[in-house]
């Protein structure tokens, strides 16, 4: 299994809320060093940011409020710092100054989390979930 095909599946097991499989395709990047995947998290961090926070949306208010809901719905949010998290939200519509100071490894981890909340959220349908996927597979391409 190729790379972008492993983090496809793992955000599509993501969408599905199929622990079973998020767990199984965590331990296989995890013996591939996560070789491609921040590119791929990333990519879909960003386009579904995006597609969440339209033109209408205060990127203070409704991010913030977005974030404390994450943190409260999703235990592995608890732990991460929730101006950070807000602040990636805010970088991936535009405020990239905001996190200058955030290191990959953390970024990623908030990335992950977010997206976490993000798919729970959209692409209700499979037809909806496999357009967002060729969105993630077409960015992220362009950093492999």
């Amino acid at each position: 299994m190729g790379i972008r095909t492993e983090f496809s599946d793992l955000i599509r097991a993501m969408a599905r809320r199929d622990w079973g499989t998020i767990n199984r395709l965590l331990d296989e990047v995890e013996s591939i060093g996560w070789r491609g995947g921040s590119q791929v998290i990333a990519a879909a961090f960003a386009i579904a940011v995006n597609e969440h926070f339209t033109a209408g949306h205060s990127p203070t208010d409704d991010v913030a409020r977005f974030v404390a809901e994450t943190r409260s719905q999703f235990p592995a949010a608890q732990s991460l710092p929730t101006l950070e998290m807000e602040g990636l939200v805010r970088a991936a519509l535009g405020e990239v100054d905001l996190i200058e100071n955030l290191s990959p490894e953390a970024a990623l981890q908030m990335q992950i989390v977010i997206l976490g909340k993000l798919l729970h959220d959209g692409y209700h349908t499979e037809p909806e979930l496999e357009a967002f996927l060729a969105d993630v597979e077409s960015v992220a391409a362009d950093y492999l």
